[in-house]
């Protein structure tokens, strides 16, 4: 019986302290851009914007490539990446005006992306962002340019734990002094040499 007292009474104090302590702490997902690019503005086969400003990285850009050519025939855009090694990674298409096509992955760095869960270094673009553009009519310079704004230079992480989770940490820790205390008791109580000492007391046998 004490055996099985004392098991019980370890597995309340590990739970009620894995219930409390941080998960993930100092982890967080990062912000979600959401933009809308035209392809082909016009009778232009151009981007609009062709230039993307990053307000920070890691970031998860959800990029709507919107079809507004006014080509008489109908005319397929593109909002494509490519790799260093020169693999299409991105590749978002539109078959006809008014189309409208999405697609989500996150820039990590100022050239680097991560697409369904796998990080890549970008093709970089003249100006020295990521390039982006259109396969049927790059080689009309139908291209764009992912940038990081305010500066080029590598953003440090963030460093530290947020107020949150040291709130969570003190609640971690009084739910396993107070469970260490109730096994204490726990223990105490159902111990037979406690019991078979008050007994003697109570019969004045000490």
């Amino acid at each position: 019986m004490r055996a099985i007292s004392i098991f019980l009474a370890l597995a309340m104090v590990m739970a009620g302290t894995l219930a409390f302590l941080p998960q993930n702490v100092g982890a967080v997902d990062p912000p979600k851009l959401l933009i809308t690019v035209e392809a082909g503005v016009g009778a232009d086969f151009r981007f609009n914007p062709a230039t993307i400003i990053l307000p920070q990285v890691p970031i998860v850009l959800n990029v709507t490539l919107f079809n507004n050519g006014t080509a008489t025939t109908p005319t397929a855009h593109t909002f494509s990446i490519r790799d260093s090694a020169g693999t299409k990674r991105v590749d978002i298409r539109t078959s006809a005006r008014g189309d409208r096509a999405s697609l989500e992955f996150t820039v990590s760095s100022a050239n680097t992306i991560v697409v369904r869960g796998v990080s890549y270094q970008a093709e970089a673009s003249s100006a020295g962002g990521i390039k982006f553009y259109c396969e049927p009519h790059e080689a009309v310079n139908m291209v764009g340019n992912i940038v990081v704004g305010g500066a080029t230079q590598k953003q440090s992480p963030e460093i530290g734990i947020f107020l949150r989770a040291y709130w969570i940490g003190l609640i971690g820790l009084a739910a396993m002094l107070l469970w260490t205390v109730i096994t204490y008791f726990i223990i105490k109580g159902s111990s037979r040499h406690l019991k078979d000492h008050r007994d003697h007391i109570r019969r004045g046998l000490t």
